[in-house]
């Protein structure tokens, strides 16, 4: 019984630190995405007139 909660146990760990990593390449990746920067910080070429 012991044995099968260490496994548990890092098994749940190996899975919270994918999910964390995951997450922060997911999100780092995101730098360059126009729908998400305020249009006063895209470059003029970039931003949608009337918007």
């Amino acid at each position: 019984m012991t044995g099968a909660v260490t496994v548990s146990a890092v098994v749940g760990l190996l899975s919270l630190f994918a999910g964390v990593a995951l997450g922060w390449y997911l999100r780092s990746g995101n730098d360059g995405c126009t729908e998400c920067v305020p249009p006063e910080q895209l470059p003029t070429s970039l931003q949608r007139p009337g918007v």
